[in-house]
């Protein structure tokens, strides 16, 4: 696997570790990407040119009048 210089400092670097630093880094990691999930989903929730439109209580579709044909 070819890796850039700063990877595999990274990737030393986290070797280096004990255990409780290895997990406070990646708990640290799982924080951040569920922050940016939650960034993203609310972008797409919610767009800033649409509104609401309120809904009609009258629906003449479903009006129950007698049908007359000839």
């Amino acid at each position: 696997m070819d890796m850039k210089l700063d990877e595999q400092t990274l990737l030393a670097d986290f070797r280096r570790m004990d255990d409780a630093g290895r997990r406070e880094l990646l708990d640290y990691a799982v924080f951040l990407v569920k922050k940016h999930r939650d960034m993203e989903e609310a972008k797409s929730a919610t767009p800033g040119n649409q509104c609401r439109l309120e809904q009609k209580t009258d629906r003449p579709e479903i009006a129950k009048e007698p049908i007359f044909t000839e």
